[in-house]
């Protein structure tokens, strides 16, 4: 899934160029190039396809190269994970009846490939009697950002999924972790393409529809595809399963949603004085800072700490490190105030 806006990170990560096609890896690389490299120990390049939006088609094109153009598979229209993940399905299911699917977000980043081949394998296994699985990822600190899964007992090498939980507050969260009974959600999911396709025409018979027109002729995604309910895979199929029918695998591979610019942390190493840069940057009597400039721009910081910077063609981003959640207030009021140019 290489879709979506990007709000996060703004102002480097913007609507039509989303944080997946940001140099934000060393050597200039990016998140969907990494996603797409890390896969190919599972499915090579051929078997590899990318649900994005029209307007992001180059961008896909130019840090992934190794996929074929034809299995680039263009939303007309964003409309949620639901949607995204069936349209894939139904391209898969043309292709191959039996396929199993791994569908994984393409703007995540992960520290250890080797493990995280291993738990999608073992994923992949245990989608094949039918069930939905997810990837689990084992909690490191009572994070507040993500949803959660409360596991129950191990079959055929996957956990029952007890349910899943919303993003919670600091001392349930802290509760979840002590527990040991609760997993990161990862918001990667396994199945295969006929099975998926069976739960959401049971589950969302609305969408269900629109896909079997659109498997029947692909030619009516521009009229049809935008009338599909913009609803995630979570609340809209996930969450109502029964626990025979969704599973979990644990996961601990150094994994990172890359949410905020905080996050920055774990995808570049810091300076002696604890700064972490991404592009042409210099610091002097600077320290504990996240920095980061886009071609052509030079970010200097002096005499001072724990802040993040952003520069970018248009727009300079100021604010605390320990508030890198709040940007999404700066789109929101760059929203209401219809200056769409900086979105």
């Amino acid at each position: 899934m290489a879709g979506g806006g990007g709000t996060r990170l703004w102002p480097a990560s913007r609507r039509k160029r989303p944080k997946q096609f940001l140099p934000l890896l060393p050597g200039g690389r990016t998140l969907l190039g990494a996603t797409v490299e890390r896969l190919s120990a599972i499915a090579p390049p051929e078997r590899t396809l990318i649900v994005t939006a029209a307007n992001q088609v180059a961008d896909v094109e130019r840090t992934a190269p190794s996929v074929p153009r034809a299995n680039i598979v263009i939303e007309p229209e964003a409309r949620n994970t639901a949607a995204c993940i069936g349209l894939g399905a139904v391209d898969v299911l043309r292709r191959d009846p039996d396929a199993l699917i791994a569908v994984v977000p393409s703007d995540q980043y992960v520290a250890r490939p080797k493990p995280y081949a291993e738990s999608l394998e073992r994923a992949l296994a245990a989608s094949a009697d039918g069930r939905v699985v997810t990837v689990g990822i084992r909690p490191t600190g009572p994070e507040t950002g993500f949803g959660y899964i409360e596991i129950g007992a191990e079959s055929n090498g996957a956990f029952a999924v007890e349910r899943f939980v919303e993003k919670p507050d600091r001392a349930t969260a802290e509760r979840y972790v002590a527990s040991e009974k609760y997993l990161w959600n990862s918001g990667m999911f396994f199945f295969r393409a006929s099975r998926i396709l069976e739960l959401i025409h049971r589950e969302l018979p609305e969408l269900g529809a629109i896909l079997d027109e659109l498997r029947a002729d692909p030619s009516r995604a521009a009229a049809r595809y935008p009338k599909a309910p913009a609803i995630s895979i979570d609340y809209g199929v996930m969450e109502r399963l029964a626990r025979d029918e969704v599973a979990v695998v644990p996961g601990d591979f150094g994994w990172s949603d890359v949410g905020s610019w905080a996050a920055l942390d774990g995808l570049a190493a810091p300076d002696a004085a604890g700064n972490v840069s991404l592009g042409d940057t210099v610091t002097v009597d600077a320290r504990d800072n996240l920095l980061y400039a886009s071609d052509g721009r030079v970010v200097a910081a002096v005499g001072v700490h724990d802040l993040v910077i952003v520069a970018s063609d248009d727009a300079v981003l100021v604010l605390p490190r320990d508030r890198a959640q709040d940007v999404r207030e700066i789109v929101k009021a760059l929203e209401k105030s219809k200056r769409e140019s900086y979105l």
